[in-house]
């Protein structure tokens, strides 16, 4: 049984992450900005402010913060909350390291559009360079902030793919129009989309523990093309779908900056986690989809 803290736990990743350490027996504790009943805990790492009782026992660390990439146009101010939401916590959490004497883990969530999108036919590895553009740079300055922690103890950076979840995440924005009958694939439809079930992710992030995983981690139970995926959806749904594609620039015109996520793709390999001897139990994208919608 290890003492564990999340930060980001009553998120969408985080609550599920949660109750699978709980049933596995983990004494848990989660930080959040509004504090809700027991085993949850104050802090705003904006003000530097962090209830420091809980920091001496802690033996894993695990940062899930981070605004949705996807939420808003990227503007000036968007850039700078994403950038502090991740980096920004992250540091935050290193300088309250001193206060951690039993710290042996430090995992952080990263994002698979690490690489970016100039070579969408190469299937990417942990060990390939960062992309040039401005999610890629984010991603890595996001890890980099965590590599903060390797004078410490162990890290972990898991790379993640769009997650399948039940409620909130890219699927949930995604379902309004497929369920009215009018959702359509985005410009090509033929941009790659790395996926992965909410509850493989939350074994993953089990996994890294158990087996005190160190580096980086391609976090994908499986990829398909844009228009494969919303297709399925609706097949999912017994929905029709015959509606054209959404065009390249009113994806522009609407989201600016932000649209390359969503017209570019990318492939990547999840070779390095399964060589570690994880699975993946949801490797189909229907039998995924339907088990959360």
């Amino acid at each position: 049984m290890k003492n564990i803290l999340v930060a980001g736990g009553t998120g969408l990743v985080g609550s599920t992450l949660v109750s699978l350490l709980k049933e596995k027996g983990h004494a848990v504790s989660v930080l959040s900005r509004n504090p809700k009943g027991e085993g949850q805990f104050f802090w705003n790492p904006s003000e530097g402010k962090i209830d420091e009782s809980i920091l001496k026992e802690v033996q894993v660390l695990i940062n899930l913060s981070g605004a949705g990439i996807a939420d808003k146009r990227w503007s000036t101010a968007r850039k700078e909350e994403l950038h502090q939401s991740r980096i920004g916590t992250n540091t935050f959490l290193f300088q309250k390291a001193i206060e951690m004497p039993n710290l042996e883990h430090f995992i952080t969530s990263s994002g698979i559009n690490a690489y970016g999108f100039e070579d969408p036919e190469k299937c990417f590895v942990e060990e390939d360079f960062f992309g040039n553009d401005y999610i890629s740079q984010l991603v890595k300055d996001w890890e980099e902030s965590a590599d903060l922690f390797q004078g410490v103890c162990k890290v972990a950076k898991i790379r993640t793919a769009v997650v399948l979840a039940k409620e909130g995440g890219a699927l949930q924005k995604m379902l309004p129009t497929v369920k009215f009958g009018i959702g359509s694939h985005l410009g090509t439809g033929d941009q790659t989309m790395c996926w992965i079930h909410a509850e493989d992710l939350a074994r993953l992030f089990m996994h890294v523990i158990d087996f005190q995983l160190e580096g980086a981690y391609n976090a994908l139970a499986g990829t398909s093309s844009n228009l494969e995926f919303t297709k399925s959806l609706a097949e999912v749904l017994h929905k029709p779908f015959w509606f054209p594609a959404v065009p390249a620039f009113v994806m522009h015109l609407l989201f600016g900056e932000m649209s390359i996520i969503l017209l570019k793709g990318l492939k990547a390999s999840n070779v390095k986690i399964k060589s570690t001897g994880f699975e993946f139990q949801y490797t189909d994208l229907k039998a995924a989809l339907k088990s959360v919608v």
